[in-house]
């Protein structure tokens, strides 16, 4: 399944860096903004679940070029229903951040009764434009974008 959607200047929020954590500023706190797709598995079981997300390079081309380690892409998973902390985050072994146009990623989640948030992310804060995050597993699911 996949979803497309769109960093803008209200939800461009950056890495886990801009969360109070690792920043001072209350207004900097900009990480929990980023656009979040809620996946439901249709199991209780543990299963694995491949994770992509990409970008269109045309769509990102001039911004890469002005600040490749700015633009670098990664996504987060945790539990729905809960604020993401470095205690819930999933995939905080494989968390990384890609200077490329996509970044995969498999995971063994259960089928928490909430489901999970996937939240994609740039490494800087205010770097805007479109991505792709599609999803692929053995068990039924849903992706449906978080508003």
């Amino acid at each position: 399944m996949v979803q497309t959607g769109k960093w803008n200047d209200k939800s461009a929020g950056g890495c886990h860096l801009y969360d109070k954590e690792f920043e001072q500023k209350v207004d900097a706190h900009t990480w929990n903004t980023n656009p979040k797709y809620k996946l439901k598995l249709e199991t209780r079981e543990p299963v694995n679940v491949k994770i992509t997300l990409s970008r269109p390079e045309k769509a990102w081309k001039a911004q890469v070029g002005m600040n490749l380690v700015g633009c670098m892409i990664g996504f987060y998973v945790y539990p729905a229903g809960q604020q993401p902390s470095k205690l819930n985050i999933k995939n905080t072994t494989g968390t990384k951040f890609v200077p490329w146009n996509e970044i995969h990623e498999e995971l063994t989640l259960d089928g928490h009764p909430d489901g999970y948030i996937i939240m994609p992310t740039t490494y800087e804060k205010d770097k805007q434009g479109p991505f792709v995050i599609s999803v692929s597993t053995t068990v039924d699911f849903t992706l449906t974008a978080e508003e």
